[in-house]
């Protein structure tokens, strides 16, 4: 494999991050998932809002532990995982947990060496970050191959969708995401993606890659509340739109050597910033 190549025989990585919280990220994050088994991909979900972690609640999973046993070396990450009825793995972030909610550079090196060997038995894992800016959300994204940006047509959701793009860019070389807009029509939704490109192209080095709306539909807060996929015909039909797009993209070959780099890539800056931080102090 030459510089500059991805390494097919990896599995791709995709983080969704959103700037606010409350737009539908971890929902994207849960049907990306279950859409990729149908494609017959073998998937692992990640829910890395560690901490505040809501996927295995969202699916209705009973938990037997979380993240904080792997990265504290209590367990493997293979111990952890949970098994849906969509046919992907999950493997919970944990709730109410404050000391995840910024890892150190060795529960980082704890966590990606579990997820590198795990990942090899997966064609692609999904990193559900949490909102934000925090420093777990800057890892975990730079650690991906793709990043999903998830937002809404609300003022307060662009702001922050910009500022976390800004952030990715400028802190962790991030300079492609692929975006989508939540709760809006066609209209809406290009019209917002327009809103945050026209900034982006003015203050950053970025690229942003469309890929579609979603209309808001009442069976979505259903589906949330009743703990399941979604079932309703046609807000499936309009969701599979986006998540086809995303599935459909080419992996990015900017992001090169496949999963180990990127991990230890970003593993490398966040060592980095605490030896600089050590000496400064």
């Amino acid at each position: 494999m030459t510089t500059g190549e991805i390494d097919k025989s990896s599995p791709r990585v995709i983080a969704v991050s959103s700037g606010k919280g409350g737009v539908g990220k971890t929902f994207f994050s849960i049907h990306l998932a279950a859409r990729a088994v149908k494609q017959g991909l073998r998937v692992l979900l990640l829910d890395a809002d560690l901490g505040l972690a809501n996927v295995d609640v969202m699916l209705g999973l009973s938990s037997h532990g979380s993240v904080k046993q792997v990265v504290s070396g209590e367990a493997s990450l293979s111990d952890m995982l949970l098994s849906t009825k969509a046919g992907f793995d999950v493997l919970p972030g944990g709730s109410g947990l404050a000391d995840l909610t910024a890892l150190n550079g060795t529960q980082q090196q704890t966590l990606m060496s579990e997820m590198r060997e795990a990942a090899k038995d997966y064609d692609l894992v999904i990193i559900d970050t949490a909102a934000g800016i925090s420093d777990n959300v800057l890892f975990f994204v730079a650690s991906s191959e793709s990043c999903l940006v998830v937002l809404t047509p609300d003022p307060t959701s662009l702001t922050d969708a910009y500022a976390l793009i800004k952030v990715l860019s400028q802190q962790r070389d991030v300079r492609r995401f692929m975006v989508t807009i939540n709760q809006a029509d066609k209209v809406d939704g290009e019209l917002t993606f327009r809103r945050l490109m026209s900034v982006a192209d003015r203050y950053l080095d970025v690229h942003l890659d469309y890929v579609g709306n979603m209309p808001a539909h009442k069976e979505v807060r259903q589906a949330i509340q009743q703990q399941r996929l979604l079932q309703s015909v046609q807000a499936k039909k309009d969701l599979d739109v986006v998540l086809g797009e995303i599935l459909a993209r080419p992996r990015d070959d900017s992001r090169s050597s496949g999963l180990q780099f990127f991990w230890e890539h970003s593993l490398g800056q966040d060592l980095e910033v605490d030896i600089n931080s050590e000496a400064r102090a």
